[in-house]
Formats: C-alpha cells, sequence, structure tokens
C-alpha cells in the first residue's frame, strides 16, 4: 500500500478543564502533555507521504498545550508545508486574546456543545464540578467578534436528545455558528462505565426530525439557517453522484492519530486501546502501512459489512463509524444500529426537500 496521509490528529494533551461525564478520551484523568519532539516527528512523517493534509489539534482540550500549536503552526509555514488547521474545543479557555491568536494562526474552529445550560452542565461540568455551558458561550462570542465562523458538535445521549431543537435555536442566536453535527455517544472510556445512555431508537427519529422542523423554520422567519454538517453531505453526493465505500480515513490507512506519548492508532477515538495500536512515531522503522496491514480496520468497506449489503443506501452511508461499531458490537465490521437509523433519518429529510434526487 501507497501511504498518503490526508488526515493527522494531533492529541496534544489528553488534560482537560472538563469532566464529560461520557468522554471516550477520558479528558483530565491524564496530565500527559505532547512533546515538540513528538510533535515535529508526527508533521515530517505526514508531509512525507502527502501533497495536503489536514492537521487537527486535539485532546483532552488542546488549548491546555496552546504553545505546542502555536510552534507547529509556526514550523509548518517555515516549511512551506501545505497544510490546513482544524481545531477541536470546549471553548470556555478563549479569551478576546485567544480568539485573536486562533484568528492569526488560520485554524478551522470546533466546538463541543450539547444542549442548552441546564442538561449541557450536567453533561459537561468543570473539573470543580461547575456548569461550563456560560464559559463556552463567552468563549463563542469572543470568536463571533474576530468574525470566525465555528461549526458545534453535539454528543447524542438520552438525556440530551430532547433538547435539540433548543440547541439549534442557541446556535441561530449566536449569529457565528454555521453548522451542527450529530455525534452518538460511543460506550468508550468514561463513555463506557454506565453514567449515559444512548438514545433509543425511536426517541433518535423523532427528535432529530424535531431539529431538521426547527433549523427550516428560524430560517423562515428572518434567522441564521443552521446546517447539518451530515445533511449537506448528503446533498452533496445526491447531487454529484458520489458514493462512499469507505466511512471515514480509518479505514482507508490515510489518517493517523498520534497520543502525547508518541502512540500511533488510526484514529483518535481509538486512542487508549491496544487492540489499535500501531506503534510510535518516534520510531525509526515506523511505518503505518505496515502496521495497519492485515487489520480488520484497514479496507473496511460498506460491501464487507453485516447488516448493509442489502442496504439500498449502502454507498451513501460508508457503513458507519468504525469506533461505534466496536464499541457497541465488540468488532468494527459489524454496523452499530443507530448509526443506521440516524442515517436513513438524514436521507429521508434530504429527499422529502425535493431539491435533489438520488442517482
Amino acid at each position: 500500500m501507497n501511504e498518503k496521509i490526508n488526515l493527522l490528529i494531533l492529541l496534544v494533551t489528553m488534560d482537560c478543564n472538563l469532566r464529560c461525564v461520557y468522554c471516550y478520551a477520558r479528558g483530565g484523568e491524564s496530565k500527559r502533555y505532547m512533546s515538540w519532539e513528538v510533535a515535529r516527528r508526527a508533521v515530517d512523517y505526514a508531509a512525507a507521504r502527502s501533497h495536503f493534509f489536514k492537521i487537527q489539534f486535539s485532546g483532552g482540550e488542546p488549548l491546555m498545550n496552546l504553545p505546542l500549536i502555536k510552534k507547529v503552526a509556526a514550523y509548518v509555514q517555515e516549511r512551506h508545508l501545505p497544510v490546513a488547521f482544524q481545531l477541536q474545543t470546549n471553548a470556555t479557555l478563549i479569551t478576546p486574546l485567544l480568539a485573536r491568536e486562533l484568528k492569526a494562526l488560520d485554524v478551522a474552529v470546533g466546538v463541543s456543545m450539547d444542549s442548552p445550560p441546564e442538561v449541557n452542565d450536567r453533561l459537561r461540568p468543570f473539573s470543580g464540578g461547575g456548569g461550563s455551558t456560560l464559559a463556552v458561550i463567552r468563549g463563542l462570542q469572543n470568536l463571533a467578534a474576530e468574525n470566525i465562523r465555528t461549526g458545534l458538535t453535539a454528543v447524542l445521549t438520552l438525556e440530551n436528545l430532547a433538547a435539540l431543537p433548543r440547541l439549534v435555536e442557541l446556535a441561530a442566536y449566536l449569529g457565528n455558528v454555521y453548522g451542527l453535527s450529530l455525534d452518538l455517544l460511543r460506550p468508550l472510556g468514561r463513555g463506557g462505565e454506565g453514567k449515559q445512555s444512548p438514545p433509543d431508537l425511536e426517541s433518535l427519529e423523532r427528535h432529530v426530525r424535531a431539529s431538521f422542523r426547527r433549523a427550516q423554520e428560524i430560517a423562515r422567519l428572518g434567522g441564521q439557517l443552521i446546517r447539518f454538517r451530515e445533511v449537506e453531505r448528503l446533498k452533496y453526493q445526491l447531487s454529484r453522484g458520489v458514493t462512499r465505500q469507505h466511512y471515514c480515513y480509518a479505514t482507508t490507512g490515510q489518517s493517523l492519530a498520534v497520543a502525547p506519548d508518541g502512540s500511533v492508532y488510526p484514529c483518535a477515538s481509538f486512542c487508549g486501546l491496544t487492540e489499535f495500536y500501531l506503534g510510535r512515531i518516534t520510531d525509526d522503522e515506523f511505518s503505518l502501512a505496515e502496521a495497519l496491514a492485515g487489520t480488520p480496520l484497514l479496507g473496511r468497506t460498506v460491501e464487507g459489512m453485516a447488516g448493509c449489503r442489502d442496504c439500498p443506501d449502502r454507498f451513501l452511508c460508508g457503513g458507519g463509524c468504525p469506533a461505534r461499531a466496536y464499541a457497541y458490537n465488540g468488532r468494527v465490521d459489524q454496523v452499530y444500529t443507530g448509526d443506521c437509523l440516524l442515517r436513513k433519518v438524514l436521507l429521508d429529510f434530504v429527499r422529502k426537500e425535493n431539491t435533489y434526487a438520488q442517482r
């Protein structure tokens, strides 16, 4: 396999100022911070194998290791590397000054927020137990003051699902949120301790549909249209006739996630799971292609997925998230039913808009 890296995820720290009850990475339980040597080796590895790639700063809360983020950005600029930066943050640390620094770094910002304050504060508290939502909103407002548009990511659980339409309202009110991404609970890390339950399938369908309707109502009243990332992707696929054999770069060998100690995994959701450990980026002999060869993840296609082969829409889906499949089924090649239902709800919504027709 010829190595080509499209996505490099740097988990620049596992430390975090929040203690989200479902965090698959157990953010804050470890105080590990990535060194410059590990980050440099990872960037060099990806750069040697790609004409263009994305670097996503993740964690933990990546802004707790802002000096390393800035050093990576300076190194990329110094080497004139064709890189786009992404940052997934809880936004609570974003002051006006930090917002200006992020704008100067030209980094795309994604913010994690699950629901309005009364629910979000329970799901995503500070390490001391207090609610974090107002700090998130202040961070988003500081980004807005610098004209930085953001996307929100909501992890859907049984507890916050009914509040999803109200999260759409809040996102529209904030003004600089262009879209919302729906991420179903992964029972990994703290998410596997039983403190949170996944949405039941009937409620998932009802409340996701309600959130779509609310977004459209707000837009008709003159408010900002909140777009759903998964819906927009399906519109693009249907309008262009684009099919998906694979769900993500992790199944094509085109992504690597690097932990603070240099350990490499195919995606961030698998970090810390010994079954998916691929080696160390600081090892001179490390080869992603060799490490992935023969694993059930590499080459996982929708046609090989149990539960997908007879689905008429399988090539619009890619087989669902392999990390969720593993978390719920103990294997990556058997689709999680929640992923399947959510995709069907999304497709039904797109088709009923009568703007695009399936090819």
